[in-house]
């Protein structure tokens, strides 16, 4: 077979992946638009006049347009490696007049300054993070001392239809924010006052 055609085999096979993906994240903007958890997450955690905020997979952005509008002065940098879904959240934070600045970033190279945030957030996507300990030291980078994370989670039963997915399709669901090899990882990059809640969906 000639170079030649490797080569457009191999692009084909990488538009096709990538165009999968470009249609998963827009559907998944459709589906998660509008979220009780995301307002709920917002509200407990109580952030105060003039903080920065990261939302980290902000996916169709509510939860950082919640967080900017939460109390005055507040910035916020919202992260999502699926350009549609910075897309959506472009437009909400605009329709809304929130300020709100959106970055095509995975978790894992957040494009965030060192010491920025006092609060980072991370809701329903930490499962879906490549990389959940090289995430969690770039969390660690852009928290300024004192700083908060707020780690937000899916726990599906092994019987839950999510579950059955994933493992036929030969794949783990991910591991969850409140898993043991997540709480390692915290411990060892000096997060303290770690706590866990578990709330019934």
């Amino acid at each position: 077979m000639s170079r030649h055609r490797r080569r457009s085999r191999d692009h084909d096979r990488r538009s096709w992946w990538k165009s999968f993906r470009t249609t998963a994240a827009i559907g998944y903007a459709i589906r998660h638009f509008s979220e009780s958890r995301n307002r709920l997450v917002i509200e407990r955690a109580e952030i105060r006049e003039g903080e920065r905020v990261v939302d980290i997979g902000c996916g169709p952005g509510e939860s950082a347009v919640l967080a900017a509008r939460s109390a005055p002065r507040v910035r916020v940098i919202a992260a999502d490696p699926a350009w549609p879904c910075c897309l959506v959240t472009r437009i909400r934070a605009w329709a809304a007049g929130a300020r709100v600045r959106v970055c095509r970033s995975p978790a894992e190279a957040l494009r965030v300054p060192s010491g920025w945030a006092t609060l980072v957030v991370s809701i329903n996507a930490f499962h879906h993070w490549a990389d959940p300990e090289r995430g969690l030291s770039e969390v660690r980078r852009v928290l300024r001392p004192g700083g908060r994370l707020i780690l937000v989670d899916e726990d599906f039963p092994e019987d839950h239809r999510h579950t059955r997915f994933h493992r036929e399709a030969g794949r783990s669901g991910g591991l969850h924010a409140g898993s043991p090899e997540a709480r390692r990882w915290l411990a060892a990059l000096g997060f303290g006052g770690v706590t866990l809640d578990r709330m019934e969906d």
